[in-house]
C-alpha cells in the first residue's frame, strides 16, 4: 500500500479502525475542555478494492481477474481446489478510539491461495475512507477523506526449488509448495492532523494529533530481497507470504496519539496491538 506521510490542515490518512467500547468519566471530559485534547474519537472506515486499478499478470485490466464485488476478487483456472483470491472483511466499520490508548483491530484482508493455472492478479489499489468525530468531549466531525494504497502480488510456481522467495521448497511457509507473495507499504506511522475544540475563537490550542496503522496478527514482515524482486518492488519491502492451499488473514488496526511514535523495525509493528500506554506517550500542548 502506498501512501504519503504529509501534514494536512484536515486529514490525509488511511484508517483501518475497528470496534471497541471505552468509558471515560465526566471528570475526564471536564479536564479535556481545559487542556484542549480530544480524549475519545468515533472512527468510521469503509475499505474497498478499486476495481478500475486491477492489473493481471499479462498487464491487462482486469484481464484474468474476476470481480465478484468491490470487496472480493478471484483469479486463475480451477484445478479442483477452487480459485485464488482476495477478500476484505469487517468493512464498513464503526468504533471508538482513545487518544494515547491501545491500537484497535478492525478491517481484515484474506488471501485464498489455491493451486491454479492461467492469469493471476499482479497489482491493484485499495481505497479506504475515514471519518473522525470527537466523542469526549463531543464536537463536530472532520470531513471524510479517502486515500488510495497500491499493493503488489506475485503468484509463484509451486514446484520451484529454491522458491521465488529464495527459500527451500517443502520447508516453512513453502511446506505445500512455493508460497505466494503480497507486498504492501511500510510507511504507515505518524500521519498528522489538527483539531481545535473551540474552533479557533477561544483559548484552547489547535492540537496536533498523529494516527498510525498497524497489523495485529504478525503476518506483515520484512521480506527477502528475492521476494521483493519477484513482486516487482524495491528492497526493503514489507508484506506477507501465503502458504499454498491455505487461507491467510491479516488484521489491521489504528492508533491515535498526541506524540509521534517510534518503532525501529517494520516487523515490530504488531507490538502496537499490545497497547502503547507503557511507552511513555504523553500529551503535548501546542500554542
Amino acid at each position: 500500500m502506498k501512501m504519503n506521510n504529509r501534514k494536512s490542515p484536515l486529514i490525509k490518512i488511511l484508517a483501518i479502525a475497528g470496534t471497541a467500547s471505552l468509558a471515560v468519566a465526566t471528570s475526564t471530559a471536564q479536564a479535556t475542555m481545559l487542556d484542549g485534547i480530544v480524549d475519545q474519537w468515533t472512527v468510521g472506515v469503509s475499505t474497498i478494492f478499486d476495481t478500475t486499478s486491477i492489473t493481471d499478470s499479462n498487464g491487462n485490466s482486469p484481464g484474468g481477474v474476476t470481480i465478484i464485488n468491490n470487496q472480493s476478487l478471484r483469479w486463475g483456472s480451477d484445478l479442483g481446489s477452487g480459485l485464488s483470491g482476495l477478500d476484505i472483511s469487517n468493512s464498513p466499520a464503526l468504533g471508538t478510539a482513545l487518544t494515547n490508548g491501545p491500537a484497535l483491530g478492525n478491517v481484515s484482508i484474506t488471501h485464498l491461495n489455491r493451486p491454479i493455472t492461467g492469469d493471476t492478479l499482479r497489482s491493484l489499489d485499495i481505497l479506504s475512507t475515514l471519518t473522525l468525530t470527537p466523542l469526549v468531549p463531543a464536537a463536530p466531525g472532520l470531513p471524510a477523506q479517502t486515500l488510495s494504497f497500491t499493493v503488489h502480488y506475485a503468484e509463484t510456481s509451486n514446484g520451484d526449488n529454491p522458491c521465488a522467495d529464495g527459500g527451500a521448497n517443502g520447508v516453512g511457509v513453502n511446506v505445500n509448495g512455493c508460497a505466494d507473495i503480497y507486498v504492501t507499504d511500510a510507511n504507515s506511522l505518524n500521519f498528522s492532523f489538527f483539531y481545535d475544540l473551540d474552533g479557533g475563537v477561544g483559548p484552547l490550542q489547535n492540537q496536533e494529533y498523529f494516527i498510525s496503522f498497524f497489523e495485529l496478527t504478525n503476518g506483515l514482515k520484512p521480506l527477502s530481497a528475492a521476494a521483493c524482486a519477484v513482486a516487482g518492488v524495491a528492497t526493503p519491502c514489507l508484506g506477507f507470504e501465503t502458504p499454498e492451499q491455505q487461507d491467510t488473514t491479516v488484521q489491521f488496526a489504528s492508533l491515535i496519539t498526541t506524540e509521534k511514535i517510534h518503532i525501529p523495525e517494520p516487523g515490530s509493528l504488531a507490538l502496537a496491538g499490545l497497547g502503547l500506554l507503557g511507552l511513555g506517550l504523553h500529551r503535548r500542548r501546542r500554542g
